[in-house]
């Protein structure tokens, strides 16, 4: 959208949930393994378990207000639909490759199925995708916002509630493996689909009503209060002497935990808002609206240092494969900083430019397209670089 059509408070939390999300993935790796099971660490994870909730919110966010802006146009099932939905296969194409258990065609040719089984596991983006292409399809049918935001609510809590009967059964045996594994929670997938869609409906409901509001500054205090109240029942009635259907699954998936997220996000969103035009202005709410715009870009752009063979090269030649707390930030500083670099370039480069910028994503595209299918079987990065294994 054009700057001035978007809302800073958005773009800011997206920010926000993309740059805690590199020192995630970072720790994920780096961790020493002696620090694990400390305070700080448990403390941390709980952190952290807001980022993929906020970045997933974030999109039901968009989706909403993206159906209030062009929803008439989406109706008539014309270019805008097209091109909306041109963008999720672009998301969804990345999604997949980024879990291509071999990245060679030539050895994916003489994989087994066991090998390949993983692709098929589910992640954010994915997630994003599945729980968007759904959200469209009750616009599409209900033909009303104010009715489908109504729809969005219910199928949070119908997700948030029914995981139960998938979490604390076999649905492998009612369920093919190929779908199984879309929606099982880890080893499975670490983000199947029930529960993780429920964010993004939380997301679309969530902002509805929020948007819908005439008096949004006075509706967003509400509910910070709401959220910091919520949270305080939440933990009240974990703590009741008395078992639930989710009492030995609550930090995996049950109502608490996903409501707790919930209500983290929405603080965070709120009390954003309540800055809206000092973000617009200010050098710092600028750079993070940057930052929240081109999420995407940083969320790939790590995530192919962090889990691709980057890393196994630096690991290689440093010797390092496991740090601090110290040694994860300068980790994190060193990463980001370059990374935060070139996407103010990049923002730059597709709103002065946005036809040579849509040549750079096809030519990237095509390039990734090449490698996979180009790459030998046996091709081995370290090997290659003459930096060896160990």
């Amino acid at each position: 959208m054009p700057k001035s059509h978007r809302f800073a408070f958005l773009d800011v939390l997206r920010g926000f949930a993309v740059l805690w999300m590199i020192q995630v993935h970072l720790t994920n790796v780096l961790i020493d393994p002696s620090l694990r099971g400390t305070l700080i660490f448990d403390l941390l994870n709980i952190s952290n378990g807001f980022v993929a909730p906020a970045f997933i919110f974030c999109s039901g966010a968009g989706l909403w207000i993206a159906l209030d802006r062009k929803g008439a146009f989406y109706l008539r099932i014309g270019t805008d639909l097209w091109l909306y939905l041109r963008r999720l296969a672009y998301i969804l194409l990345w999604a997949y490759m980024l879990h291509v258990p071999f990245y060679s065609f030539e050895r994916t040719l003489i994989a087994t199925r066991q090998e390949l089984m993983p692709w098929l596991q589910t992640d954010v983006l994915q997630t994003i995708v599945y729980a968007s292409l759904i959200a469209l399809a009750c616009f599409l049918i209900v033909r009303d916002l104010r009715k489908t935001t109504i729809v969005y609510g219910v199928l949070s809590i119908v997700l948030m509630m029914g995981t139960v009967f998938i979490w604390d059964s076999d649905p492998v045996a009612w369920l093919p493996p190929s779908l199984a594994i879309m929606i099982l929670p880890a080893p499975a997938s670490l983000f199947p689909l029930f529960p993780w869609m429920c964010y993004l409906f939380a997301g679309a409901f969530i902002t509805g009503i929020f948007m819908r509001s005439e008096r949004k500054t006075q509706f967003a205090r509400q509910l910070i209060w709401l959220s910091v109240v919520g949270t305080g029942l939440i933990f009240l009635l974990k703590s009741l002497p008395f078992d639930s259907p989710w009492t030995h699954t609550w930090w995996s998936t049950s109502p608490g935990l996903h409501l707790f997220r919930i209500s983290g996000v929405v603080l965070a969103m709120s009390s954003l808002y309540l800055f809206e035009q000092r973000l617009r202005t200010s050098r710092l709410g600028m750079g993070m609206q940057i930052i929240g715009n081109e999420s995407l870009f940083l969320y790939l752009s790590h995530l192919l240092i962090v889990y691709g063979t980057a890393l196994l090269v630096i690991r290689a030649i440093t010797g390092v494969s496991s740090t601090g707390y110290v040694g994860i930030g300068i980790a994190w500083v060193v990463l980001t900083a370059p990374l935060l670099i070139i996407t103010r370039w990049w923002h730059t480069l597709k709103h002065n430019k946005p036809e040579l910028a849509r040549k750079v994503l096809i030519g990237q595209m095509c390039i990734m397209i090449l490698a996979f299918l180009l790459t030998p079987a046996d091709f081995n990065i370290l090997e290659f670089l003459g930096v060896g294994t160990n």
